[in-house]
């Protein structure tokens, strides 16, 4: 195998042991092996891939070259996050129409001044979707961060966040951030940067809120 491209002789990619025309064109990436398992009993009757990325945006930019080789074209991350806003409660739905980019990955394709946008139709498609099946929703940007603790301004476990962490936390929830997840702005600079022809959008199921201190896994099934 070429090492720059570790393809195999029968053609399948090194971590996802895909070949073209395995996947299908709309795709949907979840981050745990259990969740894509339940998506996939759901789907009826219309060719949809569901492929996990892992968590965080190392592995996602591991996945994402490989599905788009092996046939996805609509790509739509469906996983979880933590509101910044006041009125979301665990449940609800987050629509993320771009993202700030604090997740180190994007910066391989592009300067940090390039925007992490989803494609428009998918937000239109994803709010419409949310709309047709009566679920709470909000629509807005998501910070993509590189860790689920101290990124997100989590104290360690000494008690102990950066000041410099949790200024940046002050201004994200200043300039009216949605909420924190790890993966948004990798798959969109990615997907922006390689084909106008491939879409990316996200839609997340809210577990905490960071300005009331609940967290709650709900969401998952809707």
């Amino acid at each position: 195998m070429d090492a720059n491209n570790p393809i195999s002789p029968d053609g399948r990619t090194y971590h996802l042991q895909t070949r073209k025309g395995d996947i299908a064109q709309h795709c949907l990436l979840v981050g745990s092996p259990e969740r894509a398992e339940m998506i996939a009993r759901t789907i009826d009757d219309f060719p949809i891939s569901v492929v996990t990325t892992g968590m965080g945006s190392a592995s996602t930019a591991i996945v994402l070259p490989e599905a788009v080789y092996s046939g996805a074209k609509r790509l739509i991350r469906v996983g979880s996050c933590a509101t910044l806003w006041r009125d979301p409660k665990p449940g609800d739905s987050a629509i993320c129409t771009g993202a700030v980019r604090l997740d180190g990955a994007s910066e391989n394709w592009a300067p940090i001044e390039y925007p992490a946008v989803a494609d428009f139709r998918v937000v239109s498609a994803l709010v419409v979707a949310a709309q047709r099946l009566g679920l709470p929703h909000y629509v807005g940007i998501g910070t993509t961060t590189t860790c689920f603790n101290e990124g997100q301004a989590r104290p360690d476990l000494d008690g102990y966040l950066p000041p410099r962490l949790q200024a940046i936390h002050d201004e994200l929830v200043q300039r009216g951030v949605l909420f924190y997840s790890m993966e948004e702005a990798t798959l969109f600079v990615w997907c922006t940067t390689h084909g106008k022809d491939i879409w990316a959008g996200a839609i997340d199921a809210i577990y905490g809120n960071r300005h009331t201190n609940e967290f709650d896994v709900r969401g998952e099934e809707e």
